[in-house]
């Protein structure tokens, strides 16, 4: 259930406003006030399996920033999926991760709805895009036209001047077509939610969270906890855990070594995973790599430094799917070799030529408390990686003008809401001593942690998704344990259809 891809974004986002012209409406129509809210079409979307789901399109009017009496209108789209129980639970909404991941077009995507079909057996589904996302109004990303410098990759220095100027130019776009930056915060999407609950007449509704989507229903706890009935978590990330520890890269790194150590075909090649990357680093520290990228159609030469291949790890650390060819990678830049370097890298350009003023906003607002920033400086200098772990941040959030919502916003969260936490073993993004952090206060939670699992690997398990299916009925789901089988790790010296990746060239 990833988010879907831009071109699954902008089609969704045609339908929608195509079906707004057929009726006669239009966005942001001044005669709109707050709470209104729209059923713009019905129709029915097809599983993989040739299932259909009825779903109604529609939107919802609220104000950018509830704090400001005089802000401006805007429109949230969401799909109401209808289900097929005859006594249905409360109606499920799911969040998204990112921030700034959409979900109306999971609708769309034969695939993620399939993957939908045993809850809407007890439930409606509501997919929303949080405001500035998908096919919410307004879109807030900024696509950067000029070529990414030629140093983006070489040290953090030359990736945030880059990314803070077009930031700020961003910014200054947006305040200019009206908008209040300071609206697009956690705590605005949390009153967007329950907005959306009133809106539709319901009593309850539950929650399903992924990523970031837990930071935000966690808010939901926190601030509107009485119009929850359950609430699902994959991949926590608690009130103060937006900015992430840096000597949790290192522990990640150190657990793959030992599993490398232990693995037949590999170990001889990569005795010391940790050894290795190590060696790299210092490689390239002192010799950048050059490697040819194709960006906007042309093609691109950019050097990659250690804190280029520090910044491909950070974002890749935590994905199990990628985990496999990481000492493949390592050995194969060690040896003078950059082909699976530049496959990494031709993975991440796209991301380099958009800012999501949402997103930088959203986490800028989160912040983090003093005493985390004090470990996250204290880690800082005893990491070995470069300053990559919180990428762009806070950087990103100062441009912007990203506001701060505060320690009590930051506090531990205590509550007797049903909760259902799940993670993955091997999910660096969102580690699961998080949940278990967050699990302390929260009275009625149950959290199941899927063995081998990273980041995107826990949600397609038959098994957890039968564990969710049950939660949402009121059972108890603790007797669940789920153990993917363990990494099998890229061969160095050859190519195995059966244990490869999509960076590994085929061998003819």
């Amino acid at each position: 259930m990833r988010p879907v891809c831009c071109r699954s974004r902008e089609i969704f986002t045609t339908v929608i406003l195509m079906a707004l012209a057929a009726t006669g409406q239009t966005s942001f129509a001044r005669q709109q006030t707050a709470g209104d809210l729209n059923i713009v079409e019905t129709r029915i979307f097809t599983a993989s399996d040739g299932s259909e789901v009825e779903a109604d399109l529609g939107r919802l009017i609220v104000p950018e920033h509830r704090g400001n009496p005089e802000s401006p209108l805007i429109e949230l789209a969401f799909v109401r999926l209808k289900g097929k129980a005859e006594s249905p639970c409360a109606p499920l909404v799911y969040l998204a991760g990112g921030p700034g991941g959409s979900s109306t077009g999971m609708a769309r995507n034969e695939g993620a709805l399939q993957r939908w079909l045993p809850m809407l057996g007890v439930c409606d589904l509501i997919l929303l895009d949080q405001r500035g996302t998908g096919s919410s109004e307004p879109d807030l990303d900024w696509f950067i036209r000029e070529p990414i410098p030629d140093d983006f990759l070489m040290s953090r220095e030359s990736a945030v001047k880059f990314a803070t100027e077009q930031a700020r130019a961003a910014a200054a776009h947006f305040r200019q077509q009206g908008r209040d930056l300071s609206g697009y915060t956690t705590l605005e999407a949390a009153h967007d939610i329950d907005d959306l609950r009133q809106a539709l007449n319901l009593d309850k509704i539950s929650l399903f969270g992924f990523s970031y989507g837990t930071h935000l229903a966690l808010t939901m706890i926190k601030y509107h906890g009485e119009s929850l009935e359950n609430v699902i978590m994959v991949g926590v990330e608690g009130l103060d855990e937006t900015y992430k520890l840096p000597l949790n890269m290192d522990t990640q790194l150190r657990k793959l070594s030992l599993q490398v150590a232990g693995d037949d075909r590999v170990a001889p090649f990569v005795p010391d995973l940790v050894g290795l990357y190590q060696r790299v680093a210092e490689k390239l520290e002192a010799n950048p790599l050059p490697v040819n990228v194709r960006f906007r159609g042309k093609q691109q030469e950019v050097l990659v430094g250690r804190f280029g291949l520090d910044m491909i790890l950070r974002m890749d650390l935590g994905d199990a799917s990628d985990l496999p060819v990481f000492p493949r990678l390592l050995h194969s830049i060690d040896q003078g070799d950059s082909t699976i370097l530049r496959a990494f890298v031709q993975k991440r350009v796209p991301m380099f030529g958009r800012l999501n003023a949402m997103s930088a906003i959203t986490d800028g607002a989160s912040g983090a408390s003093p005493a985390r920033w004090q470990m996250i400086r204290g880690q800082q200098q005893q990491t070995m990686f470069s300053n990559v772990v919180n990428m762009l941040h806070p950087e990103l959030a100062e441009a912007f003008g990203a506001p701060d919502l505060g320690e009590e916003f930051r506090a531990p969260i205590v509550s007797d809401v049903r909760v259902l936490m799940a993670t993955g073993s091997l999910d660096y993004n969102t580690p699961p001593y998080q949940a278990e952090q967050v699990r302390f206060g929260l009275t009625n939670a149950t959290h199941l942690t899927v063995e081998n699992a990273g980041h995107e690997q826990v949600i397609p398990q038959p098994e957890i998704q039968r564990a969710f299916v049950r939660f949402l009925q009121g059972e108890d789901v603790s007797d669940v344990h789920v153990a993917l089988p363990p990494l099998r790790y890229v061969p160095i010296d050859r190519y195995d259809p059966e244990v490869t990746h999509w960076s590994v060239p085929r061998e003819r």
